[in-house]
């Protein structure tokens, strides 16, 4: 039973993963946002891919791709200021023909002082505060923690539900929850996995949780733009909560039939057949 959920989880991860396709296309549209950047008259140092896409949990045809923006001068007190910095080469380049959730540009400005030298920045955060960040820190966490591809499977799948149940919801924040479960206990089954987040989640009420791969390893992460957005959310967590243990249940009582029915409840259809 335990073999043929899991079967049937990476069979559902392969239809999630980009094609090579789908990397060519994304790399082209990355490389055309760095000329229009270039031609747009904002003092550009800098351009560093993040996300999804350089973090290898890219969701097909729904995964934005993140670019940060580093930028020259004095950081503006406000980060809707930095982003209009950006000028129009934003709008130019948010296309969703190229297998991709769209382009998502974030501005950045170099940190002054001692730290100038590394690859440390200050971002905007969910709610416009500036925050320090490094941006390959995740990706290094990732890479550390991540052997044999069963977190970043996790992420995909938390995703994947995401954008069908509970768009508000930060990428960021279920990866960082998903990289917190893998910390906390060693992945084993998807499904019980996916379990333990929802319900965890859904208990909490979606509170920020801390971010490992952030300077410090303490910076919390908002698990949506706004409180109303989190709110609107929580119906989906847990509805998605006890649609898993439902599926937990039933394969505790070796019944595929019922496992399939749940897991389609949280996936949508194309969640293959048991």
């Amino acid at each position: 039973m335990a073999d043929e959920i899991a079967e049937v989880f990476r069979a559902f991860d392969a239809q999630l993963r980009p094609t090579a396709g789908d990397r060519e296309r994304v790399a082209a549209e990355k490389a055309a946002v760095v000329r229009a950047l270039a031609g747009s008259g904002a003092p550009v140092l800098r351009v560093i891919e993040t996300g999804a896409w350089a973090h290898d949990t890219a969701v097909r045809g729904l995964s934005a791709l993140d670019l940060v923006v580093v930028l020259d001068g004095a950081r503006p007190r406000s980060a809707a200021r930095a982003r209009d910095l950006l000028g129009a080469s934003v709008t130019a380049s948010q296309r969703d023909d190229t297998g991709t959730g769209g382009v998502r540009l974030t501005p950045a400005f170099e940190v002054p002082g001692p730290s100038a030298e590394s690859d440390l920045v200050v971002i905007p955060d969910s709610a416009g505060r500036w925050v320090r960040h490094r941006p390959g820190a995740r990706g290094v966490l990732l890479s550390r923690i991540d052997d044999d591809g069963a977190l970043r499977m996790l992420v995909r799948l938390l995703l994947a539900w995401k954008y069908r149940s509970a768009p508000g919801i930060s990428s960021y924040y279920l990866e960082t929850v998903a990289i917190r479960q893998t910390l906390q206990q060693r992945s084993f089954s998807p499904l019980w996995d996916l379990c333990w987040i929802w319900e965890s989640l859904a208990a909490d009420g979606l509170v920020p949780v801390a971010d490992p791969s952030s300077p410090g390893g303490s910076r919390s992460i908002r698990p949506a733009a706004s409180i109303a957005r989190a709110i609107e959310a929580q119906f989906a967590l847990e509805r998605a909560a006890s649609s898993a243990r439902g599926a937990v249940n039933a394969s505790l009582d070796d019944d595929l039939d019922r496992v399939g029915s749940y897991l389609q409840a949280l996936f949508g259809e194309q969640f293959p057949p048991l």
